[in-house]
């Protein structure tokens, strides 16, 4: 796939005056609509949040923040650590513990933060720092105490956190289960704030990503690109949504306060559809995935129908019974989903990897083996149980593989097109207090006519390369005074094997760039990245050497 990607300007030293002045602009409209149009923070927004400002939200998100740079790592290494973290099973504890609090890298982390900003602010203001009772004090019981009620917010967000973790499908990490969750909250309690919220996303996204990169040249280029809804957790994002929708329902129905209902139906409608929930897929293996768009699409109407019915008698209280049917039932029906949504994770996450499936061959690193390997059985996919039996073994993974018995892992961490594409690729483990990197390198010859033939090592810090992967050998198209040459990887390198029929005539490595070898009466000519064969003046080019493109 050609994308168009950005390219850093060289003048370094320009990019904060570029940043600067988007900061002039935006700290100059402020003081334009305040000075001149009279806009200033809501009286209440004033009388809801302490000072107008939602403290909760921010302790959240500085949390996110020291776990990202001082747990992971990000604060002394350009890359964070991730792989013990992740939700590999409930016989890894550290995984349920912390997935929902660490992150891949800085986007990624980014984009969790400005959602909790966005909308953990809502819901914030919906929770209140003040006591919403008439004729309750400030500060006479804990329930009315300003910084006790600030404390909750972050409080909620981890136990949101943990219980999207438990209930993840697969080795997810990041917060985006809680910015759903809050999502789904901020959408019930308060749904045309939601949508205003919905729209100030975009522009504070803008915003981030114009400090962040304030110019930059865009240049065409191959890239390996799998589709964007099979990075998404799907099923994580619906049990956060759905469970803050329960909550905002709980928390309505004790201050028996009636939301507009259409208007709770299209915030829910409109959220659901930008945020994707609609993309239900499954993975096949080997970076292939099946998209349910029909599916998706009526999941998401059923599910705002459900959200704004549910919605339709909150303003009484939680005890009457069912003197609204349709109201109790869509209640009871997001209850019900919120259960199966969590229990479909339970196979996954009882999912156990012992010594027999761990890869043989590879780099070890403490309890982790990292290797690759093509075809090869995914054996996550194929320790999960299902009502149904089926040959899980078609399940198969081709790329660089990090596994651990003690920690239950298995995962394709690059698949074998990326590392194709790139030539190179970096793989980092380690665990609470320590990290290693392991550096993939992939080398090989495009044979005219036939199959690329290559081979991949991999390097620890400060150690040599060990070879773990050949591909088949490969015979180009082009015969040659009756004589046909086949490429071949080894441990060491490449050899060239020249025959006649089923006589093997000569075998010799590739030459180096710039000499020539005569191997079985042919003459080898290597020019840079071509090898080129002649023979009674007839020179033809046979292979073209592929390397590492670019460094990650």
């Amino acid at each position: 796939m050609i994308q168009a990607t950005p390219e850093l300007p060289s003048v370094i030293a320009g990019l904060p005056l570029r940043a600067g002045v988007v900061v002039l602009v935006l700290l100059g409209t402020a003081v334009g609509l305040r000075r001149f149009a009279g806009v200033t923070v809501p009286d209440a927004v004033r009388a809801r949040l302490l000072l107008g400002v939602p403290w909760g939200t921010l302790v959240t998100m500085a949390g996110l923040l020291a776990v990202y740079f001082f747990v992971q790592g990000a604060w002394w290494h350009p890359h964070p650590l991730v792989t013990p973290f992740r939700t590999w099973s409930y016989f890894y504890p550290l995984g349920i513990l912390t997935s929902a609090f660490t992150h891949d890298g800085l986007g990624h982390l980014i984009g969790n933060l400005l959602g909790t900003l966005v909308f953990g602010t809502v819901v914030e203001y919906a929770w209140g720092h003040y006591p919403t009772r008439r004729g309750v004090q400030t500060f006479t019981s804990l329930r009315t105490n300003p910084f006790a009620r600030i404390l909750a917010v972050p409080l909620a967000a981890v136990a949101v956190g943990l219980f999207t973790a438990l209930f993840a499908i697969g080795p997810v990490v990041g917060f985006s289960g809680v910015v759903f969750a809050l999502a789904g909250f901020a959408l019930v309690a308060r749904p045309t704030l939601f949508l205003a919220a919905l729209l100030a996303n975009r522009i504070v996204d803008l915003v981030v990503a114009t400090l962040r990169f304030p110019e930059f040249t865009a240049r065409a280029r191959q890239q390996f690109v799998s589709p964007w809804w099979a990075d998404i957790a799907i099923q994580g994002h619906a049990v956060g949504m759905v469970a803050g929708v329960v909550l905002a329902i709980w928390l309505l129905r004790r201050r028996e306060t009636q939301p507009r209902v259409p208007r709770v139906f299209f915030a829910a409608l409109v959220f659901a559809v930008f945020q994707g929930l609609w993309a239900i897929y499954v993975p096949l293996g080997g970076g292939r995935f099946t998209l349910f768009r029909w599916l998706g699409t009526a999941g998401v109407f059923l599910l705002a129908l459900l959200v704004a019915l549910a919605v339709s008698d909150v303003d009484q209280p939680l005890a009457v019974g069912f003197e609204r049917p349709s109201a109790s039932l869509a209640t009871l029906a997001l209850v019900v989903v919120l259960g199966a949504l969590a229990l479909a994770a339970v196979p996954t996450s009882v999912v156990t990897i012992g010594p027999e499936q761990v890869p043989d061959d590879g780099i070890t690193v403490r309890d982790y083996v990292v290797t690759y390997d093509e075809n090869v059985r995914n054996e996550y996919a194929a320790g999960i149980w299902t009502p149904v039996e089926t040959d899980r073994t078609l399940v198969s993974e081709s790329g660089i593989i990090v596994a651990s018995d003690t920690r239950d892992t298995w995962l394709p961490v690059v698949q074998k097109g990326r590392l194709a594409l790139n030539g190179r690729a970096t793989v980092i483990v380690g665990g609470l207090g320590w990290r290693e990197r392991i550096v993939a390198n992939r080398t090989g010859w495009v044979v005219l006519g036939n199959d690329t033939v290559y081979r991949v090592q991999l390097r620890r810090e400060g150690g040599e390369p060990e070879p773990v992967f050949e591909s088949p050998p490969s015979t180009p198209a082009a015969t040659i005074d009756g004589r046909n040459v086949t490429v071949q990887p080894t441990e060491e390198g490449f050899l060239l094997e020249v025959r006649r029929g089923n006589e093997t005539l000569g075998v010799g490595p590739v030459p180096t760039n710039t000499t020539t070898a005569d191997i079985g009466g042919l003459t080898f000519e290597r020019n840079r990245s071509r090898l080129y064969v002649s023979q009674n003046g007839t020179r033809v080019n046979i292979a073209r050497y592929q390397t590492d493109q670019r460094p990650e």
